[in-house]
Order: structure tokens, then sequence, then C-alpha cells
């Protein structure tokens, strides 16, 4: 399935993730509060868990495919950033 958000939607996913990956759990709730999430309510708890759901499978199976390798999986992650930073530049 092709990306089709907005070149900074898919830096803030890959920043999700990788908050996952090094167990950071602050930066993953300031990701998560600027895209919608960390609201109050019902709604807002199920959007919230969705998302931390969703970056932790994510974060499991690129670990998985990397072997467990912590530093192989950030220098991916780090890599796809880099692309979605340049996205990102070239469309403002």
């Amino acid at each position: 399935m092709p990306l089709i958000a907005t070149p900074p939607e898919n830096l803030a996913a890959v920043g999700l993730i990788r908050a996952v990956v090094v167990d950071d759990p602050d930066s993953g709730l300031l990701i998560m509060s600027q895209r919608g999430g960390c609201k109050p309510g019902p709604e807002g708890e199920r959007l919230t868990a969705f998302m931390i759901a969703l970056a932790a499978t994510a974060a499991r199976a690129l670990l998985s495919a990397r072997g467990y390798n912590v530093e192989r999986t950030l220098r991916m992650l780090d890599t796809w950033a880099a692309e979605y930073a340049d996205d990102a530049a070239e469309a403002s």
C-alpha cells in the first residue's frame, strides 16, 4: 500500500514508531497530541489507544524484520525520516 499521507504526516508517523522502538513515551505522546490524539473523553482515548497499538505493531514488525537489532531498525527509520523531510521541503 503506497503512502498517501502528506510528507509531514509521514514524518510524524516515523517519529511515533521511532519513539516506540526507543521506549520514549514522552515523545510519542507529544507526536500523538500534535496529530489529534490524547484528547479528553472516550473518542480521544480510543484514538490514542489505536495510535499506540498501530505504532507498537509497526515497531515490532520492523524490529523483527531487522533481527531485533535496534540500531539497524533506527538507521532504517532515520533514512525514512530524512526522505520524508526532503519531500516536505520540496513541497513547501
